[in-house]
């Protein structure tokens, strides 16, 4: 056991999550790293006074509302690698409601009672340019009380290895990753006028953010409340706002004819291509919109066969009307259409449906999409075993949930192959609140967020999807639970009350993960039986094969591993076989 006579310590490897109530190992003094270069290293640190104390990872002057405690303030460095941060991890909530370590704040303090183990996240950037080899840090610990001149009592020594791979970014990365967006949600959070300045100020550091856990899609809302609003409403202790509206801005002159601003759909699809974000543009709202089950968001038109809902302003009254006739529907859809054509959006955009209930709406709502906008591409999200009773449908992405890839399976060998096989574009696994298992749930092993890189691997996929990176309740650093669903199902990031994106240990856990399926590509790419050194380092990975066999209600070790050192050795192996080939 590592002890001073303020806290006791202990290193931990970064996949490590502090749970309330679960006692952490002391017993690891010094920490070895490993990266690559444009990638990154970390690690965590439980750390335990033995009185109430302060914990502060700024170097400022602290004083405590709570009297003269200790305040134990934290620094690092590591002298050649200069982007080094060390984050304090708040706690939240889960379902069952013990507290779970998973915000990441690299400012302030927080007061923690005495003997209560509290979670420091160590996060090192290494560049592209960054020298290979071993660099050496420690992290220091200083205490004082009141006035007193502080004094160091701990130097936790720690050291990264940079090997001499690069990991690819923009263009060039190979994983394809799409989480959705939900712009009006973070209007609503911050409290500014949708799609203002500030708003797109603000859009920008989650865009940002999100390309920098390596996305590289764009979703857009084309018509007002695709998803009427997630059922929001009919949870009402707290509420949550999750109703997203349409981008492009829609007009009904004095003598009749409609206009339309397509501005707002303009500057946020180029927000998206500065983040290399536009390899694909989901568009929502034009097919199998969400209807509930009381008809309270049912179909508002007089004759068109989906429930798309399409506000305007007449310019005779001024007064907001919506879209009724399917005349005035397919005029919309088709100046849409137009207008992603001319600007040279549409070699990239898809339609998307997500979850229709039922397909042969969806063919018919298709039809009429493809007699309008006959060069829409489209998107689906339906089981395998579906798809294969439908050999007339088309397809151009494809992202079928794990748990219906196992059923299909279970139904027949190789549906979910065949249903790949049909698609044109990209294909790629998903979750969303379901399954349980494996999940990014603030539940979730942080291992299973590392694993969804491998998963799209194994399942010889080209990435991952998931529907939400900051659909937030309306307090979402205090209460996860104010949805119907496993908290952290929402968002990947908690909104930072100065407009930055608040990291997450499920975010850096994703985008290790991601970082690994990078390498497996490399692999195949640059070695002789490249494809072999990556299905049998997966094996240490994948315990059972077989996916029809697969719990997807409870985390379990015996289908999947939960030994960081598995996935370290996968990762050596992947980058020793780099470095071997480069040397021929």
């Amino acid at each position: 056991m590592n002890e001073n006579q303020y806290f006791i310590w202990g290193w931990q490897h970064e996949s490590y999550r502090l749970i309330r109530g679960q006692e952490p190992s002391f017993e690891l003094s010094s920490m070895e790293m490993s990266c690559c270069r444009r990638d990154f290293a970390a690690a965590s640190l439980v750390l335990r006074p033995k009185e109430r104390s302060v914990i502060l990872v700024e170097n400022r002057a602290e004083f405590s509302l709570k009297g003269p405690l200790p305040i134990i303030r934290g620094e690092v460095e590591c002298p050649g690698l200069s982007d080094v941060t060390l984050f304090r991890t708040e706690t939240l909530p889960d379902d069952d409601k013990v507290p779970k370590a998973d915000a990441l704040a690299g400012w302030g303090s927080e007061t923690v009672a005495g003997w209560l183990p509290t979670q420091l996240f160590l996060y090192i950037s290494v560049p592209e340019d960054t020298a290979p080899g071993c660099y050496q840090g420690s992290l220091k610990f200083y205490v004082h009380r009141m006035f007193e001149d502080e004094i160091l009592v701990e130097k936790i020594p720690f050291s990264v290895q940079v090997k001499d791979v690069v990991l690819p970014t923009g263009d060039d990365r190979k994983f394809h990753l799409v989480i959705w967006q939900h712009p009006c949600n973070i209007a609503r959070q911050y409290e500014v006028p949708l799609f203002s300045k500030r708003h797109f100020d603000l859009l920008e550091e989650y865009t940002r953010s999100l390309s920098e856990l390596g996305n590289v899609a764009a979703t857009v809302t084309v018509a007002d409340i695709p998803w009427a609003g997630q059922f929001c409403y009919q949870k009402t202790d707290p509420p949550s706002d999750l109703f997203e509206y349409n981008m492009v801005r829609i007009f009904r002159q004095k003598d009749g004819a409609f206009r339309y601003d397509f501005s707002i759909l303009q500057r946020y699809l180029e927000l998206c291509r500065k983040y290399r974000m536009t390899r694909e543009i989901y568009l929502f709202g034009l097919i199998r919109n969400w209807v509930d089950r009381v008809e309270i968001y049912g179909n508002i038109t007089e004759d068109y066969p989906d429930p798309i809902r399409l506000r305007y302003i007449d310019e005779t009254d001024g007064c907001g009307k919506f879209m009724r006739k399917t005349a005035e529907i397919k005029e919309y859809i088709s100046a849409l259409y137009t207008w992603l054509k001319d600007e040279g959006w549409l070699k990239f955009c898809l339609v998307s449906a997500d979850e229709p209930p039922d397909m042969d709406d969806y063919n018919k709502s298709l039809a009429i999409l493809k007699e309008v906008a006959p060069g829409f591409r489209t998107q689906l999200d339906i089981s395998p075993s579906i798809i294969d009773k439908r050999p007339e449908l088309h397809f151009d992405a494809y992202t079928p949930v794990i748990s219906d890839i196992a059923l299909s399976e279970e139904e027949e060998r190789g549906l979910t192959r065949k249903a790949c096989d049909r698609c044109t574009g990209t294909v790629c696994w998903s979750t969303c609140c379901w399954p349980l298992t494996p999940n990014t749930f603030l539940r979730s092993p942080l291992l299973e967020g590392r694993l969804h890189g491998p998963v799209a691997e194994w399942l010889k996929m080209d990435g991952f999807l998931r529907w939400a990176y900051t659909c937030w309740p309306v307090h979402p650093r205090e209460d996860g639970a104010a949805m119907e669903w496993p908290i952290g199902d929402a968002f990947l990031v908690y909104p930072g009350k100065d407009g930055h994106t608040m990291y997450s240990l499920r975010y850096f856990a994703l985008k290790r993960g991601i970082g690994d399926y990078e390498l497996m590509q490399m692999v195949k790419a640059e070695c002789l039986d490249g494809e072999k050194i990556v299905d049998e380092a997966l094996t240490l990975l994948f315990r059972q094969p077989d996916i029809t066999r697969w719990n997807f209600y409870q985390a379990d070790d015996t289908q999947y591993s939960f030994d960081p050192a598995d996935y370290e050795e996968v990762r050596r192996r992947l980058v020793d076989a780099l470095l071997e080939a480069r040397k021929k």
